[in-house]
């Protein structure tokens, strides 16, 4: 009845723990030994492997309260800056190369490839990280040797803290010596520009400090001036013009003209007074051909000719004058602005510089304070809360975690090469099976039991159970002696080691 439900549970798919129990029952053997076996194999495998010991550093970046009464006075780094440069340099090339020759690691070796395998390894084995928070991080380095370890972990410490400090120092020397060679340059390069803007001044000062509403005022007095002048010209070049055309010859001609126009309106030309007017007035025009010239002298040589003569060389003169200054004025109306732009741009120049020079100045005096809180080192610093010492417990490898996973592996394994082994089987094994198959049961007949059989069955049995109990306690016992980091084995193994060396 109890197997029918067991195959029925079975054929509902199921977990049919019985059923695996039962498995395990009828391979109890080979059930034992594989799971003995990868227990102890577990057991050998964690004592084989090489240990491996972890030393490890804590170092605190200290950062002074001196640095909050100096804050804007002083610069010093920021705390992020150093922290992130932490990892890079002391796992740099040069900071190894370094460790490499303070522990005497490079005794044996011979060519530039060991030296960077050598490199490449202790890289590898360096661990190093970070708690921004704190403000702390750790150095750890991993090796067989939990001397070496150690010596690692506290040379590459000391080194890095020791050239982190040599190269604040540095620094600050001379960013201060830079500061003050910049302050002289820019104080030199002040002076040449003030220089220069008096030069400058000096020269063209007399036009900067024209005032241009004065000048343009001045320009339209010289126009409104030139204009009454060339009025008064052309009305004395006039008069000079009438005083030339009118001498006495050219008198008479006119007026014997006149006259000859009158006759004509009431005589014909055959009158004899309008024959006599017109050899009148061809005899007048031959006097002014011969005696023309001696006429104009006499006229030149007159009162109100050379009046109007000196007049107009008067009015010349002074228009000339006016002329002049007018385009002098324009000509500096044009030059003020040049001038006033090349004067500011001078003034720009030096002002910029004065700016540049003022900052360099409270630079330097930051400089001066900064490199005053390195040298007593009352900035940022480090501070080496637990050195390195010698590991006693290996790191690698975990000797309980092995044990315990050989143990449940050994289990999970065995368990599965059996169950695979059923699942392989195409024998019959139940009353059950035959009905799946769809034959017919006629009758079972029961085993008939061998008492003799069942005694040396059940005596192997037990023989089975004492060894693979035996096993498993010495499997245990391995287990407990390593949880409580008992040395016995340990210590059991190096007698063993020494004794077959």
């Amino acid at each position: 009845m109890n197997t029918q439900q067991q195959n029925h549970t079975a054929d509902q798919g199921g977990f049919d723990i019985m059923r695996y129990l039962r498995l395990i029952l009828e391979r109890r053997g080979l059930f034992l030994s594989v799971a003995l076996l990868v227990m102890l194999g577990a057991v050998v495998v964690s004592y084989v492997m090489p240990k491996r010991y972890t030393a490890k550093s804590l170092v605190f970046i200290e950062q002074n309260v001196i640095q909050d009464l100096v804050k804007g006075i002083a610069i010093t780094p920021s705390m992020d800056m150093k922290i992130k440069a932490i990892k890079v340099t002391m796992l740099s090339r040069s900071m190894l190369l370094k460790v490499i020759k303070e522990l005497d690691l490079d005794v044996q070796l011979r060519s530039g490839a060991d030296w960077d395998n050598l490199i490449r390894t202790l890289n590898s084995k360096l661990d190093i990280r970070l708690d921004e928070k704190k403000g702390v991080f750790d150095i750890s380095y991993t090796d067989q040797d939990p001397v070496l370890a150690r010596d690692v972990v506290n040379t590459l410490t000391r080194l890095y803290i020791e050239e982190k400090t040599s190269e604040k120092r540095k620094e600050s020397y001379e960013a201060t010596q830079f500061l003050a060679e910049q302050i002289a340059t820019f104080k030199d390069r002040i002076e040449e520009i003030e220089q220069e803007i008096d030069e400058f001044k000096s020269k063209s000062g007399l036009m900067l400090a024209t005032n241009e509403s004065s000048i343009r005022a001045n320009i339209d007095r010289a126009e409104q001036q030139l204009e009454g002048i060339q009025i008064r010209l052309d009305e004395l070049n006039t008069a000079r013009s009438m005083i030339v055309s009118n001498t006495p010859s050219r008198t008479k001609l006119i007026n014997q003209q006149a006259t000859l126009q009158t006759l004509l309106t009431s005589y014909t030309e055959q009158h004899p007074r309008v024959i006599r007017m017109r050899k009148s007035i061809e005899a007048t025009k031959r006097q002014i051909r011969e005696n023309g010239d001696m006429e104009r002298q006499q006229i030149y040589r007159s009162g109100d000719y050379q009046g109007i003569k000196v007049q107009l060389k008067s009015l010349e003169t002074k228009r000339d004058n006016l002329e002049d200054e007018i385009r002098k004025n324009r000509e500096l109306l044009r030059q003020i602005p040049a001038l006033k732009t090349q004067l500011a741009e001078l003034e720009r120049r030096r002002q910029n510089e004065v700016i540049i020079y003022e900052k360099l100045v409270s630079r330097y005096g930051q400089s001066e304070v900064s490199k005053e809180m390195e040298l007593q080192d009352k900035s940022v610093s480090f501070k080496v809360l637990d050195p390195a010492v010698v590991p006693s417990i290996p790191t690698s490898p975990n000797r309980p975690l092995i044990m315990a996973g050989g143990m449940a592996g050994g289990l999970g394994l065995a368990l599965a090469l059996i169950v695979l082994l059923d699942l392989i089987n195409p024998s019959i094994k139940t009353v059950d099976d035959l009905r799946g198959l769809g034959l017919p049961v006629f009758a079972v007949v029961p085993k008939v039991r061998d008492p003799e059989e069942d005694h040396r069955r059940r005596m192997k049995n037990i023989r089975l159970y004492l060894v693979s109990g035996l096993l498993f306690s010495v499997t245990l016992f391995f287990l407990v002696v390593e949880l409580l980091h008992l040395p016995l084995v340990d210590n059991t193994l190096e007698k063993i080691r020494a004794m077959l060396a």
